[in-house]
């Protein structure tokens, strides 16, 4: 995990926290460049376990979630996500 990732977890560190706390946690509250660089295979994993409706987060932060959530199955990395959304 990049330690640019730690100052989203000043309560306890990042290591401390299952992967469903960490990206709900880097969703809720990084930067969108932080967030597009989160690793995508925890992404993947992790996303379809956490209810976007209930995140502490913009409107359009959880509209992007929700379409990045209906590509998981089919894609591999961020980049193949932007390129299936807005291509």
């Amino acid at each position: 995990m990049q330690e640019r990732f730690n100052k989203y977890f000043w309560d306890g560190g990042i290591d401390c926290c299952s992967g469903v706390y960490r990206l709900r946690r880097i969703i809720e509250y990084a930067s969108f460049p932080d967030l597009i660089t989160y690793p995508f295979e925890e992404v993947k994993q992790y996303l379809p376990q956490i209810d976007l409706q209930r995140l502490r987060t913009s409107q359009n932060r959880i509209e992007f979630m929700q379409l990045v959530k209906g590509k998981t199955n089919s894609v591999n990395t961020w980049d193949e996500i932007f390129k299936a959304t807005y291509l």
